[in-house]
């Protein structure tokens, strides 16, 4: 008995779902856009569609730099959990993790990878 409401609710999800794109399809656009295909990359579109283009150095340093910080992230949250417990060799041992993650933000920085006035390149 407890599987009908569940069924029931599965249901109008799907009647909503197909209403909403029927009534899509009915007041939608019906010819496509020129740019509906157009790949799209890190926010800069592609002139050049080949497989061989490249995209600046900054795009690539700037993924990196957030992997860096979103793995401290990830470290960070549990340590706080448990901060307690570790004691004083917990905390020394996250302040030297922040230390080296806080130099290679500096390092960084000083390189200009936070700099995004890049010139305009050529077509």
């Amino acid at each position: 008995m407890g599987y009908i409401a569940l069924l029931l609710f599965l249901g109008l999800m799907l009647s909503i779902a197909l209403v909403f794109v029927f009534i899509n399809r009915l007041l939608g656009p019906k010819t496509p856009e020129a740019m509906q295909d157009y790949p799209y990359e890190c926010g800069v579109p592609l002139y050049d569609q080949s497989a061989q283009s490249t995209f600046h150095q900054g795009y690539y340093l700037l993924g990196l730099l957030l992997l860096l910080f979103d793995i401290e992230a990830a470290f960070l949250f549990p340590w706080t959990v448990v901060y307690r417990y570790l004691g004083v060799f917990g905390f020394v041992e996250m302040f030297l993790f922040i230390l080296i993650l806080t130099y290679g933000l500096v390092y960084a920085w000083r390189k200009g990878a936070l700099d995004w006035q890049f010139e305009e390149e050529s077509l």
